[in-house]
């Protein structure tokens, strides 16, 4: 096999796919890309389900092992706006060693590796150990539909998930659970121009948040998936005019954790608004439990586990060198499938994190060739 036309293969495919817009609830033309190449490209089986994710799949030397699945997701956010951007967003360009365009990173770059490690085995003539089947996911920039319709409608069965999300070509074993309440504190609506005779709880509000800054270091902290933070990120009132006094405001607290549960951030949340007139309700979660004293969890791949220390024994003998362990910042669909029985997932792609999202975002093209060398071996012999 010649591997620089694999790279350069790999390389233009990803510029097709940023060629090809496809924002939440517009990724048809990206599939059909992705279904088209991979039936060019010789996979033994590819299909379209009915939520519009598309997958295909290479046999195994041993078709009874459960599968190896290589998860990315076909939708993208928003370019924002076109003047902060150096190239334009969807022209796929290349300057300086680097593919600039809105997914280059999160996640049509690392996409395109995932699809070419699984062609390095057609043009070699060779199979990998156990079946791989790719899954491009819809709709995961809004919380995941895709990937829940794929878990929920699996009919295969699956040892590993290698996530595409960005990672630097370091194996990433996992993320922090999600959990958010609303924060409302209870004022008495007044003409504005007579605020002794109401109540604002905008006060309530910034009583809060000055204790909420000083105690987010007494939250406790996961051994490998990092400290739990929270962010007060919306802030509504009921009100629209600007001459009233607001009869309520309330806050929105994301917070994100590996290591507390439901019920202890509700007491924490209690403890900190303790003698101002508040309610507290869920906002986005993924438990909505309060009373539920189970530790919040996204995805947590111990770094000791069978899958994890194969896989790293794999990647690091593909590229060259003993490839570090890290965690995401960020929330990925891999956090869907743990109900459904399946716990070994690591994310695994050249991106880096910090491109996720941004202006001008980008992907280098040698962490893509690099990345590629590693899931070759990965999948050879997983």
């Amino acid at each position: 096999m010649d591997f620089d036309a694999l790279v350069r293969d790999c390389i233009d495919f990803a510029r097709r796919l940023i060629q090809t817009p496809s924002l939440t609830y517009e990724e048809a033309a990206i599939a059909s890309l992705i279904r088209e190449e991979m039936v060019r490209l010789g996979f033994d089986e590819v299909w379209l389900d009915g939520m519009g994710n598309v997958s295909g799949r290479l046999f195994g030397r041993d078709r009874s092992l459960p599968a190896v699945v290589l998860n990315a997701h076909t939708d993208h956010v928003d370019p924002g706006d076109l003047s902060l951007w150096p190239v334009p967003p969807y022209a796929g360009e290349i300057q300086d060693g680097r593919l600039i365009g809105r997914g280059a990173a999160d996640i049509k770059g690392p996409l395109a590796v995932q699809v070419y490690a699984m062609a390095a085995f057609k043009r070699a003539g060779e199979h990998p150990r156990r079946d791989i089947v790719f899954t491009g996911v819809v709709q995961e920039e809004i919380g995941g539909p895709g990937a829940i319709y794929w878990v929920e409608h699996l009919d295969y069965p699956v040892d590993l998930v290698v996530l595409a999300e960005p990672s630097d070509n370091r194996i990433a074993l996992g993320h922090r659970g999600g959990f958010a309440v609303w924060v409302k504190f209870l004022g008495r609506s007044v003409h504005a121009s007579v605020p002794q005779a109401g109540e604002n709880p905008n006060y309530y509000l910034a009583t809060f948040l000055a204790r909420l800054a000083a105690a987010r270091g007494e939250l406790s902290a996961h051994p490998y998936l990092g400290q739990t933070t929270v962010a007060p990120t919306i802030v509504e009132v009921d009100t629209k005019s600007k001459n009233v006094i607001p009869a309520w405001t309330r806050v929105l607290l994301d917070f994100r954790t590996s290591s507390e549960s439901p019920k202890g951030l509700l007491a924490f949340v209690t403890h900190l608004a303790r003698g101002l007139p508040h309610e507290i309700t869920p906002g986005w979660s993924f438990p909505l439990d309060f009373e539920d004293d189970a530790t919040i969890v996204g995805v947590d791949t111990p770094p000791d586990s069978p899958a994890a220390v194969r896989a790293r024994e794999l990647i690091s003998a593909g590229v060259g060198y003993v490839v570090p362990l890290r965690s995401y910042q960020f929330a990925t669909d891999g956090r869907l499938f743990p109900p459904y029985g399946i716990t070994n997932i690591i994310g695994y792609s050249p991106a880096e994190e910090p491109q996720a999202h941004i202006a001008g975002e980008s992907i280098s093209l040698e962490k893509m060739a690099e990345s590629l060398q590693g899931y070759i071996a990965l999948l050879r012999d997983y």
